[in-house]
Protein backbone atom coordinates (compact mmCIF):
# COMPACT_ATOMS: atom_id res chain seq x y z
CA UNK A 1 0.00 0.00 0.00
CA UNK A 2 1.98 2.97 -1.28
CA UNK A 3 0.63 6.50 -1.51
CA UNK A 4 2.32 9.64 -2.77
CA UNK A 5 1.21 12.70 -0.90
CA UNK A 6 2.11 16.33 -1.57
CA UNK A 7 2.31 18.28 1.68
CA UNK A 8 2.15 22.01 2.23
CA UNK A 9 1.58 23.32 5.75
CA UNK A 10 -1.98 22.95 6.98
CA UNK A 11 -3.13 21.68 3.59
CA UNK A 12 -0.77 18.75 3.96
CA UNK A 13 -3.08 16.57 5.94
CA UNK A 14 -6.30 17.78 4.41
CA UNK A 15 -5.67 14.95 2.07
CA UNK A 16 -5.52 12.33 4.45
CA UNK A 17 3.49 24.69 43.65
CA UNK A 18 5.38 21.77 43.68
CA UNK A 19 7.83 23.14 46.22
CA UNK A 20 10.84 21.36 47.75
CA UNK A 21 12.10 22.28 51.16
CA UNK A 22 15.65 22.27 52.40
CA UNK A 23 17.38 23.68 55.42
CA UNK A 24 20.16 26.22 55.77
CA UNK A 25 21.79 26.37 59.16
CA UNK A 26 24.04 29.00 60.67
CA UNK A 27 26.59 27.35 62.92
CA UNK A 28 28.33 29.17 65.77
CA UNK A 29 30.63 27.45 68.25
CA UNK A 30 29.65 24.12 66.76
CA UNK A 31 26.04 24.63 67.81
CA UNK A 32 23.06 25.26 65.59
CA UNK A 33 21.85 28.72 66.53
CA UNK A 34 19.38 29.26 63.72
CA UNK A 35 17.55 27.07 61.25
CA UNK A 36 15.66 28.75 58.44
CA UNK A 37 13.33 26.90 56.15
CA UNK A 38 13.68 28.03 52.54
CA UNK A 39 11.25 27.06 49.84
CA UNK A 40 12.62 26.85 46.34
CA UNK A 41 10.13 27.03 43.54
CA UNK A 42 10.28 24.11 41.15
CA UNK A 43 8.40 23.21 38.04
CA UNK A 44 4.77 22.39 38.66
CA UNK A 45 4.04 18.96 37.29
CA UNK A 46 1.57 19.03 34.38
CA UNK A 47 -1.86 17.51 34.78
CA UNK A 48 -2.09 13.80 34.02
CA UNK A 49 -5.12 13.11 31.83
CA UNK A 50 -5.09 9.31 31.97
CA UNK A 51 -3.71 6.69 34.34
CA UNK A 52 -1.52 3.82 33.22
CA UNK A 53 -4.14 1.11 33.68
CA UNK A 54 -6.79 2.95 31.66
CA UNK A 55 -4.25 3.74 28.93
CA UNK A 56 -3.38 0.04 28.61
CA UNK A 57 -7.07 -0.83 28.23
CA UNK A 58 -7.55 1.81 25.54
CA UNK A 59 -4.51 0.61 23.61
CA UNK A 60 -5.50 -3.06 23.79
CA UNK A 61 -8.86 -2.22 22.27
CA UNK A 62 -7.65 0.10 19.50
CA UNK A 63 -4.58 -1.95 18.55
CA UNK A 64 -6.20 -5.39 18.72
CA UNK A 65 -6.08 -5.89 14.93
CA UNK A 66 -3.46 -7.14 12.53
CA UNK A 67 -0.90 -4.42 11.85
CA UNK A 68 0.03 -3.48 8.28
CA UNK A 69 3.12 -1.38 7.56
CA UNK A 70 2.62 0.82 4.52
CA UNK A 71 4.69 3.33 2.61
CA UNK A 72 3.69 6.91 1.83
CA UNK A 73 6.10 9.06 -0.12
CA UNK A 74 5.55 12.68 0.81
CA UNK A 75 6.72 15.81 -0.98
CA UNK A 76 6.71 18.80 1.35
CA UNK A 77 6.12 22.14 -0.36
CA UNK A 78 7.39 25.14 1.59
CA UNK A 79 9.06 23.06 4.27
CA UNK A 80 10.60 25.47 6.84
CA UNK A 81 14.37 25.75 7.13
CA UNK A 82 14.41 26.57 10.85
CA UNK A 83 12.56 25.44 13.95
CA UNK A 84 11.17 28.91 14.61
CA UNK A 85 9.70 28.97 11.10
CA UNK A 86 8.20 25.53 11.74
CA UNK A 87 6.49 26.83 14.89
CA UNK A 88 5.28 29.96 13.12
CA UNK A 89 3.83 27.87 10.29
CA UNK A 90 1.24 26.55 12.74
CA UNK A 91 -1.37 28.12 14.99
CA UNK A 92 -0.73 26.12 18.15
CA UNK A 93 2.29 24.34 19.65
CA UNK A 94 1.63 22.11 22.64
CA UNK A 95 2.80 19.30 24.84
CA UNK A 96 -0.06 16.89 25.43
CA UNK A 97 -0.99 13.42 26.63
CA UNK A 98 -2.97 11.03 24.46
CA UNK A 99 -6.15 9.73 26.09
CA UNK A 100 -7.84 7.83 23.27
CA UNK A 101 -8.15 7.24 19.52
CA UNK A 102 -10.85 6.75 16.89
CA UNK A 103 -10.40 5.91 13.21
CA UNK A 104 -12.15 7.36 10.17
CA UNK A 105 -11.85 6.45 6.49
CA UNK A 106 -11.71 8.97 3.65
CA UNK A 107 -10.94 8.13 0.01
CA UNK A 108 -9.99 4.60 1.08
CA UNK A 109 -7.35 5.96 3.46
CA UNK A 110 -7.55 5.51 7.23
CA UNK A 111 -7.12 8.47 9.54
CA UNK A 112 -6.95 8.46 13.32
CA UNK A 113 -8.33 11.17 15.56
CA UNK A 114 -6.45 11.17 18.85
CA UNK A 115 -7.88 12.83 21.93
CA UNK A 116 -5.02 14.82 23.47
CA UNK A 117 -5.04 16.52 26.85
CA UNK A 118 -3.09 19.77 26.57
CA UNK A 119 -0.51 19.92 29.35
CA UNK A 120 1.47 22.92 28.08
CA UNK A 121 0.88 25.59 25.47
CA UNK A 122 4.25 26.53 23.99
CA UNK A 123 2.95 28.85 21.27
CA UNK A 124 -0.50 30.12 20.44
CA UNK A 125 -3.80 30.20 22.32
CA UNK A 126 -2.98 29.67 26.02
CA UNK A 127 -6.67 29.01 26.79
CA UNK A 128 -6.23 25.53 25.26
CA UNK A 129 -4.23 24.42 28.32
CA UNK A 130 -5.93 21.64 30.33
CA UNK A 131 -8.46 21.09 27.53
CA UNK A 132 -8.78 17.92 25.48
CA UNK A 133 -8.38 18.57 21.75
CA UNK A 134 -8.71 16.27 18.74
CA UNK A 135 -5.65 15.77 16.51
CA UNK A 136 -5.59 13.88 13.21
CA UNK A 137 -2.88 11.36 12.32
CA UNK A 138 -2.42 9.54 9.03
CA UNK A 139 -3.14 5.81 9.36
CA UNK A 140 -5.41 3.80 11.61
CA UNK A 141 -8.02 1.06 11.53
CA UNK A 142 -9.75 0.14 8.29
CA UNK A 143 -11.75 -2.80 6.95
CA UNK A 144 -9.94 -4.88 4.35
CA UNK A 145 -11.04 -4.81 0.71
CA UNK A 146 -12.22 -8.40 0.73
CA UNK A 147 -14.49 -8.25 3.74
CA UNK A 148 -15.87 -5.58 6.02
CA UNK A 149 -15.65 -7.99 8.95
CA UNK A 150 -11.85 -8.01 9.06
CA UNK A 151 -10.19 -4.84 10.33
CA UNK A 152 -6.48 -4.08 10.10
CA UNK A 153 -4.38 -1.26 11.56
CA UNK A 154 -2.47 0.57 8.84
CA UNK A 155 0.62 2.49 9.97
CA UNK A 156 2.69 4.46 7.50
CA UNK A 157 6.48 4.35 7.75
CA UNK A 158 7.32 7.63 9.51
CA UNK A 159 3.76 8.45 10.58
CA UNK A 160 3.81 6.74 13.94
CA UNK A 161 0.36 6.29 15.43
CA UNK A 162 -0.11 7.63 18.97
CA UNK A 163 -0.89 5.42 21.93
CA UNK A 164 -2.91 6.36 24.99
CA UNK A 165 -0.69 7.61 27.80
CA UNK A 166 2.05 8.87 25.48
CA UNK A 167 3.22 12.46 25.75
CA UNK A 168 3.74 14.29 22.49
CA UNK A 169 4.85 17.79 21.50
CA UNK A 170 3.13 18.97 18.32
CA UNK A 171 2.82 21.96 16.02
CA UNK A 172 -0.78 22.22 14.87
CA UNK A 173 -3.24 24.11 12.69
CA UNK A 174 -7.02 24.04 12.92
CA UNK A 175 -8.91 22.03 10.32
CA UNK A 176 -12.35 22.86 9.01
CA UNK A 177 -15.09 20.62 10.28
CA UNK A 178 -15.77 17.87 7.75
CA UNK A 179 -12.21 17.73 6.41
CA UNK A 180 -11.51 14.15 5.27
CA UNK A 181 -15.15 13.39 6.14
CA UNK A 182 -14.30 13.67 9.82
CA UNK A 183 -17.08 15.31 11.85
CA UNK A 184 -16.43 17.99 14.43
CA UNK A 185 -13.48 20.30 15.02
CA UNK A 186 -9.96 18.94 15.07
CA UNK A 187 -6.34 19.92 14.51
CA UNK A 188 -3.82 18.92 11.83
CA UNK A 189 -0.11 18.40 12.41
CA UNK A 190 2.06 20.69 10.29
CA UNK A 191 3.93 18.82 7.54
CA UNK A 192 2.59 15.49 8.81
CA UNK A 193 5.08 13.66 11.07
CA UNK A 194 7.65 16.45 10.75
CA UNK A 195 5.97 18.41 13.55
CA UNK A 196 5.27 15.50 15.88
CA UNK A 197 7.74 14.83 18.70
CA UNK A 198 7.19 11.80 20.95
CA UNK A 199 8.67 11.80 24.45
CA UNK A 200 11.37 9.14 24.82
CA UNK A 201 12.37 7.30 28.00
CA UNK A 202 15.04 9.91 28.74
CA UNK A 203 12.39 12.64 28.83
CA UNK A 204 13.49 14.21 25.55
CA UNK A 205 11.05 14.82 22.70
CA UNK A 206 12.05 13.51 19.26
CA UNK A 207 10.57 13.05 15.82
CA UNK A 208 10.32 9.61 14.26
CA UNK A 209 13.41 9.39 12.01
CA UNK A 210 12.99 9.00 8.28
CA UNK A 211 13.82 5.56 6.90
CA UNK A 212 17.28 5.65 5.37
CA UNK A 213 17.40 5.50 1.60
CA UNK A 214 19.96 3.54 -0.38
CA UNK A 215 22.32 5.82 -2.28
CA UNK A 216 21.03 9.36 -2.38
CA UNK A 217 24.36 11.12 -2.76
CA UNK A 218 26.79 12.00 -5.53
CA UNK A 219 30.44 11.10 -5.81
CA UNK A 220 31.52 14.76 -5.80
CA UNK A 221 29.37 15.89 -2.89
CA UNK A 222 29.11 15.09 0.82
CA UNK A 223 25.40 15.87 0.73
CA UNK A 224 22.80 13.12 0.70
CA UNK A 225 19.16 12.88 1.59
CA UNK A 226 20.09 10.76 4.58
CA UNK A 227 22.50 13.45 5.80
CA UNK A 228 19.86 16.13 5.37
CA UNK A 229 17.24 14.10 7.26
CA UNK A 230 19.60 13.38 10.17
CA UNK A 231 20.70 17.01 10.49
CA UNK A 232 17.15 18.28 10.13
CA UNK A 233 15.89 15.87 12.81
CA UNK A 234 18.59 17.03 15.23
CA UNK A 235 17.88 20.70 14.51
CA UNK A 236 14.14 20.33 15.01
CA UNK A 237 14.49 18.03 18.05
CA UNK A 238 16.88 20.46 19.71
CA UNK A 239 14.55 23.35 18.93
CA UNK A 240 11.52 21.64 20.44
CA UNK A 241 13.30 20.58 23.63
CA UNK A 242 14.75 24.05 24.06
CA UNK A 243 11.29 25.56 23.65
CA UNK A 244 9.79 23.14 26.18
CA UNK A 245 12.53 23.84 28.72
CA UNK A 246 12.11 27.60 28.30
CA UNK A 247 8.47 27.32 29.40
CA UNK A 248 9.21 25.58 32.70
Amino acid sequence: MNKRLIMTGIAALALFAVFTTYYVSNVRSKKIVNEEVISKHKVKQPKEFIDKRTAEQVNRKFYSHEKIQAGAQMDFVGYPSTFSKMVNSGQLTIVGQVTGSNSFVSNDLPHTIADVGVQKVLHGDSSQKNKIIRVMFLGGNIATENTSDKVVTVEYSEDRLPRAGEKIAMILSKAESGTNNIPGEFWLTQFAHKSVFFQDKDGQYRRTPEAKSIGGGTSDSNWSQNDFNAKDDKKMNDGMNKLINSKQ
